[in-house]
């Protein structure tokens, strides 16, 4: 009789685990069901704008924009290799078209409930937004609710779309009121602080449905214009601070430093109606011709990394197939010129049987000197490989003209890829920044499907993968992958662990900091 009942408990016991188990096991979690635990009463300083508001949707300095990500949580947000952890969904299932996202029990803090009808609010205050939230939601074609469930309709199949699902959360309506001074009043949000009645200190939310932290006060310091907030991170009167721009001409404070993945995209833009660049040989020949390690050193000062393909080499679903060397190889260089007959070498540059060498030039913004810095890295070592790249710098203006009227051979460019990993911007014809990729034609005059075309065609239609899709972009090479840039962290040395600060929330993992 007792081992009958032990049999019984131990098959309970199983059924129990096993129904317990989510149906989104892939998908990690950005908040723990959070155990009681005595708290820390730290304080820092962070800077803002009095002037600015905290409405996510309207705020104008990146400041009080970094800050609305600790007032108001939104549905997914990444981590720092482009993982989706759920925040305010509780759970996920993905259609062939849609996304069905289940919202977990939380409430603002006011102490009512996050509901899907402040999803659909929140969604809409997005859509119409003059921010990266409206960009990213552009493959939405409907959005419904029911009960605790919100569904996103697509118009292709995505399954990075999660990715996107990091809109701001406000409560519907919360986002109308104005100060005596004009200035907007911060909507209500459910995240891990709130503002305090004077609106100079954020105070830690102690209704927040996940961990908390162990800083339960930041005082804010007014920053009211680039050089006085430079003035305070200099004299360390901040103890957090972020920076993501491409030269070294950036305020630096004393501390630590924690590297930040971000999805900014430096490449050498191809005009394929030009001469030879037609060729996807030549394109390779130039691509194995540049030293991207000493690239990302020299440009970029160490805050970039080297690009083995168009993804993000934190993407672990492309690392495969991610094949182009960090380092340059002429002996590659020379084998793709041997194939196009280009084979005599004469002056340090390889002629065709005519006596020709390859010879381009490099169109670069000469605003950005980073990118100024990195063209002429390249046109050396095309050089020292026996190819002829010259240098254009143009203003910013002369740039975008002569990019958007096909004025060019070669370009230095950077785009910020969204978090769905989308390419077909840059890769497409008719691509919001596709300058100089044009659709071919055949003999008789009628349009040529392209590779990627075709490879992108299949991947919105589900019939391929990511892995797939990257490996073609590396068969066709439309343009030529350079870099990744890097954002950075600085944080004063009392902090201690942190190790996940994300493009979208620099606070990332704010809950683990120690002190």
């Amino acid at each position: 009789m007792k081992k009958a009942v032990c049999v019984f408990l131990c098959v309970l016991l199983c059924f129990c685990f096993t129904s317990c188990r989510s149906d989104t096991e892939n998908i990690s979690s950005s908040v723990r069901e959070h155990e009681e635990k005595p708290l820390g009463e730290q304080k820092i300083n962070l800077l803002y704008s009095s002037s600015d508001s905290f409405n996510p949707y309207t705020a104008k300095t990146k400041y009080n924009r970094q800050l609305s990500r600790l007032l108001y949580d939104c549905l997914v947000k990444c981590d720092d290799n482009f993982n989706p952890a759920y925040c305010l969904a509780y759970s996920a299932e993905k259609g062939e078209k849609s996304y069905s996202v289940k919202l977990r029990s939380a409430v603002f803090t006011d102490g009512s409930p996050v509901t899907v009808q402040d999803v659909l609010y929140s969604y809409n205050l997005a859509k119409r937004s003059e921010t990266s939230y409206a960009a990213a939601l552009y493959e939405v074609s409907g959005i419904s609710a029911s009960g605790d469930t919100v569904v996103f309709t697509l118009d292709r199949a995505d399954p990075y779309f999660l990715n996107l699902l990091d809109f701001p959360i406000i409560k519907l309506g919360s986002d109308n009121g104005k100060t005596s001074d004009g200035v907007e009043v911060a909507p209500i949000g459910s995240g891990r602080y709130r503002i305090s009645e004077e609106g100079d200190r954020l105070i830690r939310n102690d209704s927040y449905f996940g961990d908390k932290s162990d800083i339960s006060e930041i005082t804010l310091i007014d920053a009211p214009d680039a050089a006085s907030a430079a003035h305070y991170v200099e004299v360390g009167a901040t103890d957090i601070y972020y920076a993501d721009e491409s030269t070294v001409n950036v305020a630096r404070m004393s501390g630590k430093r924690a590297d930040v993945n971000t999805n900014n995209f430096v490449y050498i833009g191809i005009n394929n109606s030009y001469g030879m660049l037609s060729d996807n040989l030549v394109r390779y020949a130039i691509s194995a011709a540049i030293d991207r390690t000493e690239i990302c050193h020299s440009a970029y000062y160490d805050n970039a990394v080297p690009a083995a393909g168009f993804f993000n080499p934190a993407l672990k679903d492309t690392l495969a197939v991610q094949s182009l060397k960090t380092v340059a190889d002429t002996q590659i260089t020379i084998e793709n010129l041997g194939k196009i007959g280009y084979n005599n070498m004469s002056d340090g540059y390889y002629l065709n049987d005519s006596g020709k060498k390859l010879s381009f030039t490099l169109l670069v913004n000469s605003d950005n000197p980073s990118r100024v810095c990195a063209a002429n890295l390249i046109a050396s070592e095309c050089r020292a490989a026996g190819i002829d790249i010259t240098v254009l710098e143009r203003t910013y203006e002369q740039y975008i003209t002569l990019l958007s009227t096909g004025g060019f051979q070669l370009y230095l460019g950077e785009i910020r890829v969204a978090a769905n990993m989308d390419m077909s911007s840059l890769v497409m014809p008719g691509g919001s920044a596709a300058y100089g990729v044009f659709t071919a034609v055949d003999e008789n005059g009628a349009a040529v499907t392209s590779v990627c075309e075709e490879m992108i065609g299949k991947y919105r239609a589900g019939q391929c993968t990511v892995s797939d899709l990257a490996g073609a972009l590396l068969t066709e090479m439309p343009q030529i992958p350079v870099c990744y840039r890097k954002g950075m962290l600085f944080y004063t040395s009392r902090i201690k662990n942190v190790a996940v600060p994300t493009v979208g929330d620099i606070f990332y993992g704010l809950e683990n900091y120690e002190f």
